[in-house]
């Protein structure tokens, strides 16, 4: 399980667009919950904005992840 933690971890920063992808699901989840702190949205949309940024996290990650094994696969073993 530690391992599987440190490859979701590695394949989420290991390019710009994916850092800035993390980054940018996190301002966008406090801003829809800064909304419905000041009473400008249902309580709702913040959990289904969190809920919709969770489930997108994990498939991102999971395909990151078999992306970056089958790149180290062909690096190691070409052709």
């Amino acid at each position: 399980m530690l391992n599987y933690f440190r490859e979701a971890q590695e394949a989420r920063f290991a390019t710009p667009a994916r850092r800035m992808y993390g980054y940018v699901s996190a301002g966008i989840v406090v801003a829809v919950m800064t909304l419905v702190l000041a009473g400008l949205a249902p309580l709702w949309i913040s959990w289904a904005t969190f809920a919709a940024s969770c489930v997108l996290d994990a498939v991102l990650t999971r395909n990151w992840i078999r992306e970056d094994a089958l790149q180290a696969y062909r690096r190691e073993y070409p052709g």
